[in-house]
């Protein structure tokens, strides 16, 4: 996926869209879960969980965020990506510890598209409730 796009000057320029998106991370991501709104908090626990899966796997995500109600997680993910990436989440409950989640991680690597793909569709599709 090609995020910039270069102008005359041969300088990278955002788009719109990609400017949200910083702004999503940068401001609604950093906020505390409780102020947020419905939408907003699917998405931020979507984009936690796709950051953690992506620097650690399961188990740093279950370190860093071990409040997350996983039903909350598993509906979000049903609801903003798909429910192969759902299943997985749901598949780290039942078998993860086998493998110390290396089964699970590693398919978490390979889904096309990725959360974060859905996730960057689901802010721009929302993107008036995102940013109140």
């Amino acid at each position: 996926m090609k995020l910039f796009k270069r102008n005359k000057k041969n300088s990278y320029i955002l788009s719109e869209k990609d400017k949200r998106w910083n702004k999503f991370i940068e401001d609604v991501c950093f906020r505390n879960l409780s102020s947020l709104s419905k939408i907003q908090r699917k998405a931020v626990i979507c984009f936690n969980y796709d950051a953690e899966m992506n620097n650690g796997g399961f188990s740093l995500y279950r370190d860093c965020y071990p409040d997350i109600n996983s039903t909350e997680l598993k509906e979000a993910l049903i609801e903003i990506s798909n429910e192969d990436i759902a299943n997985n989440y749901i598949k780290v409950f039942k078998e993860g510890e086998k493998d110390d989640f290396m089964e699970t991680d590693m398919k978490y690597g390979t889904f096309s598209p990725s959360l974060c793909e859905y996730l960057q569709e689901y802010v721009e599709k929302n993107k008036d409730c995102i940013f109140d």
